[in-house]
């Protein structure tokens, strides 16, 4: 892992939660309607986790995720500032083959059936990624401005500076993540 970073990744606050929590491993990825080159790639293997308010939908997720959200939603946030508090490591990346094979990995993301139609129909000839993450939460949240280079739909951001990622430590144990992997192995091509 690398000791200091600026770049971070743009997800739903309650996905960003279920990873620091260690209840999804995933990433289903399609990519934002304004993508650095215009499409999708994932060029950074190492990130920070950069929660998002906006779009966030209960109908889009697991029905056990739902309270999370509201929470979330609940919960005073600034527009103005944003609190980063994991980063996360690219352990594996593969293409879904189909929405069933993202539904057998149900247990490792908190995406519906709807959600990943969605995923599936937007772009019909852009490919689907899963994207198995490590995930580290920080000893100590950072809290970094917006800017207006932050704002839009789209996955990938650069920092105004740096973060150290100094004491972060694995959500999950090595050998909790190894047997979810292997899992994840048996369930799909991943």
């Amino acid at each position: 892992m690398r000791n200091e970073n600026d770049r971070a990744f743009k997800e739903w606050a309650v996905a960003c939660r279920a990873m620091e929590r260690g209840r999804q491993t995933l990433l289903v990825r399609k990519g934002g309607i304004y993508e650095e080159g215009g499409v999708f790639t994932i060029a950074d293997r190492e990130f920070f986790l950069m929660p998002t308010y906006e779009h966030q939908k209960a109908e889009l997720l697991q029905p056990e995720l739902v309270a999370d959200l509201d929470e979330l939603t609940a919960a005073a946030h600034s527009p103005d500032e944003i609190l980063i508090s994991a980063y996360a490591v690219v352990d594996t990346i593969a293409e879904a083959k189909d929405e069933d094979q993202v539904m057998a990995l149900a247990a490792e993301h908190i995406w519906n059936e709807v959600y990943v139609k969605m995923r599936f129909d937007f772009n019909p000839y852009d490919p689907v990624y899963l994207i198995l993450l490590r995930v580290y939460r920080l000893p100590r949240p950072f809290t970094v401005p917006m800017r207006r280079e932050y704002e839009g739909c789209k996955s990938w951001v650069t920092l105004e500076s740096p973060l150290a990622t100094a004491g972060a430590a694995p959500v999950l144990s090595d050998a909790e993540f190894e047997l979810r992997k292997a899992r994840i192995a048996g369930l799909s091509a991943l």
